[in-house]
């Protein structure tokens, strides 16, 4: 896909249509292109991928409401496997904060679909009450890898859209607030009628997913439009008013709730109530019975309540359907996002039409990592091993080996060397040493019993006394703050799983191998927000393809290289990798005295790593 450079690459007037043809003559260190350019004055653009205009307008005239309207769209960035359109169009509600009129969206399209080809489902996907974009961005750009359209939406007051103070003005007015649900449903509706004009979309199989009030909105749109075909409500439920004046997020928002006049206050609820799901379940419940409805939740959620959960699921006939994540909240649901993002695509992929429903190419650290592999999946694959290096459970038998060792310059031009070396086993059985700046050198470990080993002397926890009540007799961790245990493991759940959903890293990298005979030599990961134009990290494989051998890497003012040593994901280990040095003198200390050490140790590397 070769790219123009400059206005006149193709010696072109700017602005002008025209025809090209490209002839590609490939040498072994690069493709010289012979260009051929003529002027195409009989030719709509339009028809014309290549010379497609920087922006273009279309009207639509079948609208929910009647009337019609015209949205720009144009080109904002290039992924593999799709692309991303910025698309704008008019608000059905008129609001006197003008820039809240304007719907900002952005249409990821997968290649290889048009006119020519059979219509494609489409999902609407909707973000969470923080304003952050990028889970659902996330959600977008898998959707589209599969070859499914989505098209996400900043709902009323966000991003661009948003009044003088952010989010937190809209928060003290809650007036505001009852009228910014009410205009999402009709942004929904009018985002509808935009898919529904596209020539690639089946207006029969467009859908709606949401996230947190993304979900909650999903959820009442999709009660109160009928042609929204299937709806995914992600960690979302119903009893808006109980909701708000539960959730920490809406602290603000209950407060000022509670504090106006009776009359007001009553005509206020009943705005929100009017936007709440549970009002518009009815509206949805045969879809749902017809399991058209997705809904995943977590069972300690803390933004919305399960209790909200079930309200909704019971209104919707699919009290027994809801899928819960079992342990986790609000926010440490994240440790499943891939497998919930991989969970939802597949849900609308149900739709897609018979040879159109592939799933994602096979991560190709189970394939052997052919060339032909996505650069992407492998990197997923990667990052998944190394994670799972310091936290998947590990069965009797089973064991996983990591050895490196770095050597980083600084933005100061000062050179630091560094090591680590981690055996795990099953039972909790490891042995870890490193030797870095800041936490210096440590050997720790557990075989029959947990170890730590400084220059002089072996603590060894051989005495009474294990961890806290309640807890693993054989955890190492038992005494780390819960809230630490949490966010670490929110995170390896995350990485773990990355190959479920790899596209999560689409945003962030950009990605490409750098070929050998017969496999790929290295993979090239380019930062998408470079901080530095010479940003770049190298991934050098071994003969396998698969296997990593050495990371060059050059980041933040930061250059360094680590070269692995050993990269075992599943290693045979005996009793022996587990012992501590031998020849030290020894004192025997209780099993908590050396978990209580552990749980410094743990500490300390959370607050060096931030």
């Amino acid at each position: 896909q070769p790219r123009l450079t400059g206005p006149n690459v193709f010696g072109v007037r700017p602005g002008s249509p025209f025809l090209f043809t490209v002839t590609a003559i490939v040498r072994p260190h690069g493709v010289v292109l012979v260009r051929n350019a003529a002027p195409a004055d009989r030719t709509p653009v339009a028809t014309v991928a290549s010379s497609a205009p920087p922006s273009q307008e279309f009207a639509v005239t079948d609208t929910f409401d009647g009337v019609p309207f015209r949205y720009q769209i144009k080109l904002a960035a290039t992924r593999r496997g799709y692309r991303i359109y910025r698309i704008t169009y008019p608000s059905p509600m008129v609001t006197p904060v003008a820039q809240n009129n304007t719907v900002p969206a952005d249409y990821y399209l997968p290649d290889g679909i048009g006119r020519e080809s059979e219509p494609r489902p489409a999902v609407i996907c909707l973000h969470i009450l923080g304003g952050n974009f990028e889970l659902v961005r996330i959600l977008c750009a898998s959707l589209a890898s599969r070859g499914i359209p989505a098209v996400m939406f900043k709902l009323p007051y966000y991003g661009e859209r948003a009044m003088p103070g952010g989010e937190r003005a809209m928060a003290r007015d809650v007036g505001r607030f009852a009228e910014a649900m009410g205009q999402a449903f009709l942004d929904v509706r009018r985002t509808f009628d935009m898919l529904a004009a596209r020539p690639e979309v089946d207006p029969g199989r467009i859908g709606i997913a949401g996230i947190s009030l993304g979900g909650i909105v999903s959820a009442s749109a999709a009660g109160g439009e009928p042609r929204l075909h299937r709806a995914a409500l992600l960690l979302a439920g119903g009893d808006l008013l109980s909701i708000i004046h539960q959730a920490r997020e809406t602290d603000e928002l209950s407060r000022t709730l509670r504090n106006l006049p009776d009359a007001q206050r009553v005509a206020i609820e009943g705005a929100i109530l009017a936007a709440d799901p549970l009002t518009r379940a009815p509206g949805l419940r045969q879809r749902a019975l017809a399991g058209k409805v997705l809904m995943v939740n977590a069972t300690e959620d803390e933004v919305v309540p399960p209790a909200a959960t079930r309200k909704l699921a019971a209104a919707l006939g699919m009290t027994g359907r809801v899928e819960w994540l079992e342990g986790l909240g609000h926010y440490t649901a994240m440790a499943r996002l891939p497998e919930v993002v991989r969970k939802t695509v597949d849900f609308f992929a149900a739709d897609l039409p018979d040879g159109a429903n592939r799933p994602e190419v096979t991560a190709p650290g189970a394939t052997g990592g052919s060339p032909g592999a996505d650069p992407l999946l492998q990197v997923a694959n990667l990052i998944a091993q190394a994670a799972s290096m310091f936290s998947s459970p590990i069965d009797v038998g089973g064991g996983k080996h990591l050895a490196l060792h770095a050597d980083i310059t600084d933005q100061q031009g000062t050179s630091h060397q560094g090591e680590l070396q981690l055996t795990r086993g099953a039972d909790h059985r490891f042995r870890l040493q490193w030797r870095v700046p800041v936490l210096g050198e440590a050997v720790i470990g557990q075989g029959k019993y947990p170890w730590m080993a400084t220059p002089a002397t072996l603590f060894r926890g051989t005495g009474a006394g294990g961890g806290p009540a309640g807890s693993n007799a054989r955890d190492p961790l038992a005494f780390a703050k819960p809230d630490d245990l949490a966010r670490v493991r929110m995170v390896a759940g995350a990485l773990t799983t990355l190959p479920l959903a790899p596209r999560i890293l689409e945003e962030l990298i950009q990605v490409d191998y750098e070929p050998a005979a017969g496999h790929p030599s290295a993979i090239h990961i380019l930062p998408r927000q470079k901080a530095n134009p010479d940003d770049l990290v190298r991934v050098l494989l071994a003969e396998d393809g698969v296997t990593p051998r050495e990371i060059t890497f050059h980041l933040a003012g930061l250059q360094g290289r680590v070269t692995i040593d050993a990269w075992q994901p599943r290693a045979a280990c005996s009793d022996e990798s587990f012992q501590p040095p031998a020849n030290l003198a020894f004192q025997d200390v209780t099993r908590a005295n050396v978990y209580r050490l552990f749980a410094t140790l743990f500490h300390s590397a959370l607050r060096w790593a931030e």
